[in-house]
């Protein structure tokens, strides 16, 4: 939130809670610290020559002292930029797992490509030997055809040769048997042979006029 984000700049005394710097001799604190150091400092001066007009060799026998400081009191409060920095962390943390995420979605996206152009490339395999079988399908059905052909002209030459031919020559071979079948008087020799005879001629007929019988 950018808005929080300003919030957390603003200037904040972790002494005072005021609106400037933990540094900054605006705060009553570290303004009190500097003039108790001072004090501190001039009386420790004062102390020192006072004693070196007594004693010359004290400069040899001094030591510095922690405790004759005054310690700066404790923050009152976490440092803000303590804060931002957890926060920043926070933040690369979430940027770092997002990441990661997209990784991994990008992974199985590639994943399920790959699968993708196996299922493809066996498609086209397979379509291609699908359109192989067509074509074979083809070239036999145009063999059929022309074999259906060729024989629709034997059957026609065939019949041709039945209709024009043999049939007429049946026909010439029955009134052959039927005038042999007559006596001299113009009488039927065999009833039976005659009958057989005229059966057959109808057949004949009816098969030239494509006729059952």
């Amino acid at each position: 939130n950018i808005s929080s984000f300003l919030i957390l700049l603003v200037n904040k005394c972790v002494h005072c809670n005021g609106d400037h710097v933990s540094n900054s001799l605006k705060c009553p604190i570290v303004k009190s610290f500097r003039a108790e150091l001072t004090k501190k400092l001039l009386s420790s001066n004062r102390m020192s020559s006072s004693y070196g007009l007594t004693n010359t060799n004290i400069n040899n026998t001094y030591s510095y002292d922690t405790t004759a400081f005054p310690v700066l009191p404790r923050p009152q409060q976490p440092s803000p930029y303590a804060f931002i920095n957890n926060t920043m962390m926070n933040k690369i943390d979430e940027l770092i797992s997002s990441v990661r995420k997209v990784y991994d979605t990008l992974e199985q996206f590639s994943k399920k490509n790959d699968e993708f152009e196996l299922f493809m490339n066996n498609k086209i395999k397979n379509d291609e030997i699908l359109s192989t079988k067509i074509d074979h399908l083809i070239d036999n059905d145009e063999e059929f055809k022309k074999n259906i052909t060729q024989h629709e002209i034997k059957i026609t030459r065939h019949e041709n040769i039945f209709i024009k031919l043999i049939l007429p020559m049946l026909d010439e071979i029955s009134k052959y048997l039927s005038v042999i079948n007559t006596d001299k008087k113009g009488g039927t020799l065999d009833a039976d042979f005659q009958a057989i005879i005229n059966r057959m001629r109808v057949q004949l007929e009816n098969v030239t006029q494509n006729k059952k019988f």
